[in-house]
């Protein structure tokens, strides 16, 4: 028992122990940072490195400004469906990439967002080699293999159909159409199965041509390797590969519009699937902290935010509830999301926009400084592993946050104030001008809004 308010001499030694932990890790993680080296080669391709010799193995990321934003309208996928042929067997090799990588115990596998698309890859020091020439060879030397172009085809528009009998899915995909409806932003990487079908592999082979080329790739490597032998293996591989025109794309901000638009999709489930949310910040937002402060204390923070706090643990009306910002190169936008009874839906949405609301009148001190110390603290655990790294490092290069990022974000969070928080709250929440998708077993008059435009 707690006796005077001190806090019992073993919890206290345990979260002493993880501070310094937490501090140790802090300055190896920092020390690290002052390794990322960035390196361009003669056809502009990027590289950044990082050595690591702790274990024999080497993360590796591809990224290339080629996903989904870049698909033309009616061809939504286009970037999908090529990242995923990439790495698919051909009559000329008889082999897929992948498996060549996964013979010798490596992985190898696409990605695709909105932004870039490219292509993930770990494994062992000793085939280092080998992934880089596999990749360069995807890279320079693409197959686009009909029979495998027409059977991703129609796996994936399988594959999309099957997704929409998922609630979740099925609600993300139309909150993302109708908050972006106009803009390229307006659907997941992997389009729809209607604008799947229209695709055709010339159409594909005109978008490798295009956006393809190393002065729109970067590239991280994480691991067990010397940074000198890495860069002349790289040279030898992709000296041939030609430097291009790098495409400009020109997205007008898409205006939806104003007020509370909402629009529910009825389904005969038990669980209604709330989906709350509006325009946000880009990748270039300057107050990119203060948000990330902001929302954690809004709904970022699991158990303590207080949205969770409202939602589940004082009133027990549903398991998650949280929010997030996404950003992207062009655009962005902030959702909160909550699966909760059919009955419960209209508490739950006015529960979500009263503290939207909140949240531009009322911070404490306390909560900012809990959140601080969160992302502090949790800032070493995003380098635990190579993988985390090599990720993280690749997101420093997608936002051009600076190499020296790692070294400076401690204090950069330490120097914000509440007044900044609260002015990111001001300007980024919209509690009266948002798009609210609801898939559930619900009519509009169960929701008592009477300024709400109805999407039918």
């Amino acid at each position: 028992m707690v006796k005077g308010g001190t806090m019992p001499t073993r919890q206290r030694k345990d979260k002493i122990l993880k501070r310094i932990i937490y501090l140790i890790l802090l300055l190896l993680i920092t020390a690290q940072a002052i390794t990322i080296q960035r390196d361009t080669l003669k056809n502009g391709l990027v590289v950044l490195s990082v050595e690591a010799h702790k274990i024999p193995m080497v993360e590796m990321r591809i990224l290339i400004r080629a996903g989904s934003v870049y698909d033309p309208a009616q061809q939504e996928g286009l970037a999908y469906i090529l990242n995923q042929l990439l790495l698919r067997r051909s009559e000329r090799s008889k082999e897929a990439p992948l498996d060549m990588i996964e013979y010798v115990g490596g992985e190898l596998s696409p990605l695709i967002g909105e932004d870039y698309a490219g292509f993930s890859a770990r494994i062992l020091s000793k085939d280092l080699s080998l992934l880089i020439k596999v990749v360069g060879d995807i890279l320079t030397n693409p197959v686009f293999d009909t029979l495998e172009f027409n059977r991703l085809k129609k796996e994936t528009i399988s594959r999309l159909k099957a997704n929409m009998d998922d609630p979740y899915y099925l609600g993300m995909v139309n909150f993302r159409k109708y908050l972006f409806a106009g803009s390229p932003l307006n659907h997941l990487p992997e389009g729809f199965d209607s604008t799947i079908k229209g695709i055709t592999l010339d159409a594909v082979k005109n978008f490798f041509k295009k956006y393809y080329i190393p002065n729109n790739t970067f590239f991280v490597f994480v691991g067990d390797f010397s940074r000198d032998s890495l860069l002349k293996i790289l040279g030898n591989e992709f000296e041939k590969w030609p430097k291009g025109g790098r495409p400009n794309l020109n997205i007008e901000s898409p205006r939806p519009p104003a007020g509370k638009n909402g629009y529910i999709i009825k389904r005969d489930i038990s669980q209604a699937y709330i989906f709350l949310g509006f325009l946000g910040p880009n990748l270039s937002a300057p107050d990119w902290l203060q948000i990330r402060l902001m929302n954690y204390i809004l709904g970022g923070s699991g158990l303590i935010s207080r949205i969770t706090n409202e939602i589940r643990e004082k009133r027990g009306l549903a398991y998650s509830a949280y929010s997030y910002f996404e950003r992207f190169h062009n655009g962005g936008y902030f959702v909160c999301e909550v699966q909760t009874k059919n009955e419960s839906a209209n508490e739950v949405v006015q529960i979500i926009i009263n503290e939207l609301k909140r949240m531009q009148i009322e911070i404490s001190e306390d909560e900012l400084t809990s959140a601080k110390k969160y992302y502090t603290g949790h800032l070493p655990l995003e380098f635990d592993t190579y993988r985390k790294m090599a990720n993280f490092i690749a997101e420093i290069e997608k936002a051009k946050l600076g190499l020296d990022y790692l070294e400076r974000f401690e204090g950069l969070i330490s120097h914000i104030t509440l007044a900044e928080v609260k002015e990111a709250a001001i300007k980024y929440l919209h509690p009266e001008d948002f798009c609210l998708v609801i898939v559930g077993d619900l009519k509009e008059d169960d929701l008592k809004f009477e300024d709400i435009n109805w999407i039918r």
